[in-house]
């Protein structure tokens, strides 16, 4: 989990740079570095700047080096500034020397992207016929959509995925003698097993049958197979306060206050831990992203995946795609795209998924034996399938007041909620006002 902890906390981060950098008035210098020459060949050296564990460096130096093979004047220079990337990013923008690509988070880019961090390279995309027709137009409109801004306006190539799967603890389903989760099952049934499953001993519950987080981008699922958007898809305004929203409030507060079937979200743990979840042996289900399976790998229990239940809308699960785009001002604007592009490609996706960095984001790596084999206790043909059928989120900028940090008005709702079992309806009629003047502003150009 930590992984994907990291990178929300620097989300977060970003956004705080963001204010404090425009706020302050200083917009950097006007031209950005100059380009290096790479070592010995008289040629460009290109900057990549990351975040991540420091293992995943050496994933990117595979990539790195075989760009370089396609791209022999071109060296990328691999920057893993794990948790500083907000703080190093706003640095280099700010002195005009800003990197020449980045990783990018699927919501917070949109904000990122509004003040001046990423190029738009929607024309360098339409410029390449064989990468637009090849490449970019078979990759699932759901996962390029949170690196689209509007028609013409692209900030990032979609290079790695991720979606919410149903992870189970079979031990606890044959303990049980319960059948495994599937296909046919709704959110009633997925209710109805977790009841099953929740083992009490006196007034000590010793196993739940779910459980959940206090982020709403990790319950999206939940409200996108109720016809739900956070986010509408004209960006205008929210749909959590709909009927079928609420709906999806008032399901998951009964699961925890009603039925006693998941605990009280832990405000110890942070946003997104418990000390009782999945992974500690104690919880039966967990809704959760894919890049779970590999650190599940060791786990001393037997577990597997399913699809996410459906509800009116079908199995809707969320897509968790993260991109890589070119830094503003880079002088070395077509070597830069020319390595986010190799990324994106056949090629580089096959790296990907061999290292394990994320599930790609082309179909064909999806049916290589790269990807079926990455996991022994996932099975990656239902991975493939619910990639194909997800539903990234409508990215806007200011994400991080909406339902990225903590004390956001969705997430702070969702603790209201969940935590102290407050009134839905009362709740979410009190902040979709605040959501909609938010969206309302950005429509008008204010992004931070």
């Amino acid at each position: 989990m930590k992984a994907r902890k990291t990178e929300w906390a620097l989300a977060v981060l970003f956004m705080l740079l963001v204010t404090a950098f425009f706020a302050s008035g200083c917009k950097g210098k006007d031209s950005a570095a100059a380009s290096s020459s790479a070592a010995g060949s008289g040629g460009t050296t290109i900057t990549y700047l990351m975040w991540g564990e420091p293992t995943r460096t050496g994933s990117m130096q595979r990539l790195a080096d075989a760009f370089h093979q396609k791209y022999p004047n071109v060296t990328v220079d691999i920057d893993n500034a794990g948790d500083n990337f907000g703080v190093k990013f706003n640095t280099l923008v700010a002195a005009g020397t800003p990197p020449d690509a980045a990783l990018v988070n699927e919501l917070f880019g949109a904000g990122l992207y509004s003040n001046g961090f990423y190029e738009n390279i929607y024309s360098n995309i339409q410029n390449d016929k064989d990468f637009l027709n090849n490449t970019y137009n078979k990759i699932a409109d759901p996962v390029k959509s949170p690196f689209t801004m509007s028609a013409n306006e692209v900030f990032a190539l979609p290079t790695m995925n991720y979606v919410t799967l149903l992870f189970y603890n079979k031990d606890m389903f044959d303990a049980a003698g319960l059948s495994y989760p599937d296909e046919s099952w709704d959110w009633n049934t997925f209710r109805e097993n977790a009841k099953k499953l929740t083992i009490r001993q006196g007034n000590n519950t010793t196993q739940y049958g779910t459980f959940f987080t206090r982020l709403i981008v990790y319950e999206q699922s939940w409200f996108f197979s109720n016809g739900v958007e956070i986010i509408s898809q004209d960006r205008s305004h929210t749909d959590i306060g709909t009927p079928a929203g609420i709906e999806s409030f008032k399901t998951m507060q009964a699961i925890i206050h009603t039925d006693k079937s998941a605990p009280i979200p832990d405000t110890t743990g942070g946003a997104q831990v418990s000390n009782i979840s999945f992974d500690t042996g104690k919880v039966a289900m967990q809704l959760f992203g894919a890049w779970m399976i590999p650190p599940y790998a060791t786990l001393p229990f037997n577990w597997g995946v399913s699809s996410v239940p459906k509800g009116p809308k079908g199995i809707v699960p969320a897509a968790f795609p993260n991109g890589m785009g070119v830094g503003k001002g880079s002088k070395n604007n077509s070597a830069a795209f020319d390595w986010v592009k190799f990324c994106t490609t056949e090629e580089g996706q096959l790296i990907i998924a061999e290292e394990g960095l994320a599930q790609p984001t082309l179909e064909s790596v999806m049916n290589s034996p790269a990807f079926a084999n990455a996991s022994k206790q996932a099975d990656m043909n239902i991975v493939k399938r619910e990639l194909l059928r997800s539903q990234g989120p409508n990215a806007v900028a200011r994400w991080a007041a909406i339902g990225g940090d903590n004390d956001s008005y969705i997430n702070s709702a969702l603790d209201r909620i969940m935590i102290y079992n407050e009134n839905v309806d009362s709740v979410i009629k009190e902040i979709v006002p605040g959501i909609d003047k938010i969206l309302s502003e950005v429509s008008q150009g204010k992004v931070n």
